[in-house]
């Protein structure tokens, strides 16, 4: 009986949204993810246990740096910097066939070396866009344009990433696009009941991080001005973060009616949150994706979502598209959300967990195909 291939997959942190590709991908090999370990924005996550039918999970030695990242004198997010040397002995001893590293950084540079060591072919994964990159600084950019001429293989998580891709002269032929995803059934299933019973309706969510990222403040100015109007509806806000206390405040001073903030829930929780709303609405300044997009419109959700964020020239239509940063533009939307005249979910737009892991699956299958092939002529 033939040995099955065995995968090495990298990364910062295992996220439970990705759990279900490494279900898939183990039934066609031995899994190995390797992760650097866990950051203190999202502990929620870690109460999801490790375990899946056919994957090892691996912490590899190393360090993670918390930076701050500030943007007009404000905290507009931390960025995690891992340092993980432990990934190069963990990929030595493991000895895969293959490697599929997520991001350009410090463990796709292990990655790439242990590839080319051990002639194994490697994956890159790649989830930015022109828009969340178009400030990285010089040494970032130096690593970027390293690894750019040194990766043969690369996955983009959508077309916005691989308009990233592109622009770094990568040849088209190398990527392999496929879209970000979620585990679909969790949200489609029979008989969810909603978390919460918020009046008046409509209630608009949203589900995410309290932090300036992610562009809370600009959503409470259009509210309070729509309001101001005459319109009724709630908004709901579901999700931790370092300016909780200060929006709290501000929906306070802006006279918010019925604003109604929530803590943040287990990714096992989040079907019955998408169903306490009528509305989902994603305001970020900065998103390489937002798979609370995915999430909400399985949900049968309509969806407004902010033109920075990757998924949404992807899986929405022009009139659910507003620019948050433009008071007319994100009034103008909440009206027609109100008036009813943005677009019903679409659930053709969206590719399935089975989807996105088979084309990797068969990616990868073809590439060790062509070097068992090189090895036995």
């Amino acid at each position: 009986m033939k040995t099955r291939n065995k995968i090495a997959i990298l990364t910062n942190i295992v996220a439970p949204y990705r759990l279900p590709i490494y279900k898939i991908l183990a039934q066609d090999f031995d899994v190995s993810v390797f992760f650097s370990g866990w950051e203190d924005n999202r502990d929620f996550w870690q109460q999801e246990q490790l375990q899946v039918k056919g994957v090892r999970f691996k912490k590899a030695w190393g360090f993670i740096f918390k930076i701050p990242q500030r943007r007009r004198g404000l905290l507009f997010d931390y960025w995690y910097l891992h340092i993980n040397p432990g990934y190069l002995w963990d990929l030595c001893t493991n000895r895969p066939d293959a490697v599929i590293s997520n991001e350009m950084g410090f463990r796709t540079l292990m990655s790439l070396t242990y590839g080319s060591i051990f002639r194994r072919p490697v994956w890159v994964c790649w989830e930015g866009t022109m828009h969340t990159e178009k400030n990285i600084g010089v040494f970032k950019r130096l690593i970027r344009s390293l690894i750019a001429r040194w990766a043969k293989r690369w996955i983009s998580f959508g077309k916005t990433s691989t308009e990233y891709l592109l622009h770094l002269n990568i040849s088209p032929k190398r990527i392999l696009q496929v879209q970000n995803c979620v585990e679909e059934k969790v949200f489609t299933a029979e008989a969810i009941t909603p978390a919460f019973n918020i009046r008046p309706e409509p209630v608009f969510l949203y589900a995410g991080q309290l932090i300036n990222r992610k562009g809370i403040k600009y959503l409470m100015d259009a509210v309070a001005r729509v309001q101001a109007e005459g319109y009724k509806f709630s908004l709901l806000l579901v999700g931790g973060g370092f300016e909780r206390e200060h929006l709290e405040k501000y929906a306070l001073d802006l006279n918010i009616k019925n604003v109604v903030f929530q803590p943040p829930v287990k990714p096992s929780i989040m079907a019955q949150v998408y169903k306490s709303a009528d509305v989902f609405i994603f305001p970020t300044l900065h998103d390489v994706w937002g798979l609370v997009v995915n999430e909400a419109l399985w949900s049968g959700l309509p969806v407004l979502a902010s033109k920075y964020a990757g998924c949404a020239q992807e899986l929405l239509p022009p009139q659910n598209i507003f620019d948050p940063l433009d008071q007319e533009d994100f009034k103008a939307v909440l009206r027609r959300a109100l008036n009813g005249k943005i677009a019903a979910p679409d659930y053709k737009k969206l590719k399935t967990i089975k989807d996105v892991s088979q084309l990797i699956a068969n990616n990868v299958k073809g590439a060790l195909r062509g070097y068992e092939n090189l090895s036995g002529s």
